[in-house]
């Protein structure tokens, strides 16, 4: 079947407009419509690796990657030409974009119906469009092209299966696309590597040597792996603490939660999340820990997370799954997007293999999440193309694009597990980083009424009454009640903001860092409001995600907090100023810099110590604010003497996790002593 190409196609869906051009696409061939790709001899830009030991020769995995599937039929190492496979089903490719993305329509009549029904029960929202034999979800089965490429089901919106591959081009658009049965694997280096989406580790230099001298494989893990089962997994009930004390309190992390991190500056995100690895990698945080392994899918800005991870001598303590850098600019958006969601599919896969191997705590951190959305849009656009904007947005009011798209991101999401002890015991926790676009520079800029035009009724109403108390149409003043910004920008950042909304409701908290309070010198900028755990919530719950430790003395900050927000512009009165205060002395207890390190659990506890007792009230009243260099100076000082003071109350407290009474008092002696000196 051949697909007329059109001008422009728009479709909204879940609250996005796409548009299609028909530039885009071309026919190539009776059943075949593949997107426009120019072959390239030019040799692609290397970008630098030369990081240390840790980043590792290109190029195919050895032979022992045949032996090392640990006897699993559904997992097989992914490699070109497979041999001895179980053909699950055929399709014709009907579009690629250059950088390795094919869209194939998976056909009715060549699925193998008795395999396939091992797979999963088709969804009878998606009968329409396959039959209940040919149904179930293809993601992360193995594929392979007719010149013998191999790929992985990145995503699959029946009937078209979206594969993803190391080929720039598509050598044989007219041949079947076969996917198998077994999952596509990669390698698990009992080394920490640099390496690609397929395990493959990534080159630094020009030499032949594929691995480093001692280099070994220990298995073969499913780079989609289902997502836990419930009868697999135990109750979240230890701290994966991070070393910034207003995290660890106001929106705690624990062993086997997934916790969203929405940033509109990444940088100081990438840097809270490095002084996280090295705040765990230097202490042994409670009797609980077996060693927390770390593994960073490097996205967005794979040189930038190394050489962070180099500068802080960590890179030879984490897995990094890393971006190919050979790849160039050529590289069409869904492409990019489709080797952003293998990365992170594939960072998981190794931490599973900790946890359930070998026991142990394992953490994830995909920088970022945002490609998945990208790689979701264009399977929406692909099956605007192929199918038309009305089949398209008659599934999206059917509920059947909502439901698909969830089940897309909790693929990803929901692998964060603490497993039960006949599975383990280990844990993978996965941190996920989201950007979101900045708010306009020009907060001051008037809008006039005409420029609202589209909006609804009760929207023009509004303004009409802020016009009428010549209230100025700003974008701050229109922000305050809840009316659109009418810019591109602000389209845009509603769009995200809708989007993270829906992360939300699929995670297990989140934390947010905003904007308006970074530019404040808040450090952490923490928004104390939109930052929590939802672990743990609920009177009936025996779960918790944070230390016992900051539950004896942190309970009421949040509150503490909210109150003191809310005295801005309040009458000058001793309330007031007792709630400032207590929200300064806290403030200054929380400051961290990115960058700097992190805290063991026992300094962040006796830097809330200090302000829950009063003792930073005279500091932060004589200018000693958070962010001052006489606030940083005088915060170093004290924990360092407490430090010195109480060193085995200090090592109980990291120890056991928890502030006992005897402690807290000799914690507290300290405290006392060091501001009787300082006075």
């Amino acid at each position: 079947m051949r697909f007329e190409s059109y001008a422009v196609a728009a479709v909204a869906v879940l609250g996005q407009c796409f548009f299609v051009p028909s530039q885009a696409w071309t026919t190539s061939g009776p059943n075949v419509n593949v997107r426009t790709v120019s072959s390239s001899s030019a040799i692609l830009n290397k970008a630098p690796w030369s990081l240390g030991a840790s980043v590792v020769a290109e190029g195919q995995v050895d032979s022992s990657l045949e032996e090392s599937s640990l006897g699993d039929p559904e997992q097989t190492p992914l490699r070109d030409g497979q041999k001895g496979k179980t053909l699950l089903a055929n399709g014709s490719v009907v579009s690629f974009f250059r950088g390795g993305l094919a869209a194939v329509r998976i056909e009715e009549e060549n699925v193998q119906a008795t395999e396939m029904s091992a797979v999963g029960k088709i969804p009878d929202a998606l009968k329409k469009s396959m039959t209940a034999d040919a149904g179930g979800d293809l993601t992360g089965h193995l594929a392979q092209f007719p010149d013998g490429k191999s790929g992985v089901v990145v995503a699959h919106r029946p009937p078209i299966a979206f594969v993803y591959s190391d080929m720039d081009t598509l050598e044989a658009p007219d041949g079947k696309v076969s996917v198998f049965q077994e999952l596509a694997t990669r390698p698990i280096w009992n080394e920490t590597l640099v390496t690609g989406w397929n395990g493959n580790p990534i080159r630094n230099d020009d030499n032949d040597k594929q691995t480093p001298d001692g280099s070994s494989i220990r298995r073969n893990g499913a780079i989609f792996a289902p997502i836990p089962q419930v009868k697999d997994i135990d109750l979240i009930n230890n701290p994966m603490l991070t070393g910034n004390t207003m995290v660890d309190v106001l929106a705690p992390i624990g062993q086997g939660q997934n916790m969203l991190l929405v940033a509109d500056d990444l940088s100081f995100a990438r840097g809270m999340m490095v002084d996280f690895i090295g705040t765990q990698k230097a202490n042994q945080i409670g009797s609980i820990n077996k060693g927390v392994q770390f593994v960073y899918a490097a996205i967005d800005d794979s040189q930038d997370v190394l050489q962070r991870l180099q500068s802080a001598n960590l890179l030879n303590d984490v897995h990094v799954v890393a971006t190919n850098p050979k790849q160039g600019s050529d590289v069409e958006e869904p492409a990019r997007a489709a080797e952003a969601t293998a990365i992170a599919a594939s960072a998981c896969s190794i931490a599973e293999s900790y946890a359930l191997e070998e026991g142990q705590n394992a953490v994830v951190i995909i920088d970022t999440l945002d490609q998945h959305k990208k790689m979701w849009d264009a399977t929406t656009r692909t099956l605007v193309d192929i199918f038309g904007i009305e089949s398209v947005v008659k599934s999206d009011r059917e509920g059947g694009a909502s439901s698909e798209m969830r089940g897309f991101f909790s693929s990803i999401i929901q692998r964060a597990g603490q497993y039960k002890k006949k599975r383990g015991g280990g844990s993978v926790t996965l941190v996920l980083l989201c950007e979101l676009p900045k708010v306009q520079a020009d907060e001051d800029a008037v809008f006039a009424k005409e420029d609202f035009e589209g909006s609804s009724e009760k929207v023009r109403a509004r303004l009409s009454m802020l016009v009428d108390k010549s209230i100025p149409l700003t974008a701050a003043n229109l922000r305050k009640i809840d009316i659109p910004v009418p810019s591109a920008q602000e389209g845009k950042r509603r769009l995200v903001l809708q989007h993270i909304d829906d992360l939300i409701s699929m995670t297990d908290g989140q934390i947010w860092l905003d904007e308006a309070l970074r530019k404040a010198g808040q450090y952490p900028p923490i928004d104390p409001q939109r930052s929590i755990t939802r672990v743990g919530i609920g009177a009936d719950t025996k779960s918790r995600a944070d230390a016992p430790a900051f539950r004896r003395i942190a309970e009421g900050l949040r509150l503490t907090l909210s109150q003191a927000a809310n005295m801005e512009g309040a009458e000058d009165t001793n309330a007031s100023k007792k709630q400032v205060r207590s929200q300064n002395a806290l403030l200054l207890a929380m400051h961290q810099v990115e960058g700097r390190g992190g805290r063991t659990l026992a300094q962040s506890c006796v830097a809330l110590l200090a302000a829950s007792k009063g003792l930073l009230d005279d500091a932060v009243g004589s200018g000693n604010l958070a962010g001052t260099d006489a606030g940083q100076q005088l915060m170093d000082n004290m924990i360092n003497h407490v430090q010195q003071t109480a060193p085995t109350a200090m090592a109980r407290v990291c120890q056991d996790l928890d502030l006992e009474e005897s402690i807290q008092k000799e914690l507290l002696e300290a405290l006392e002593s060091f501001f009787e000196e300082e006075s």
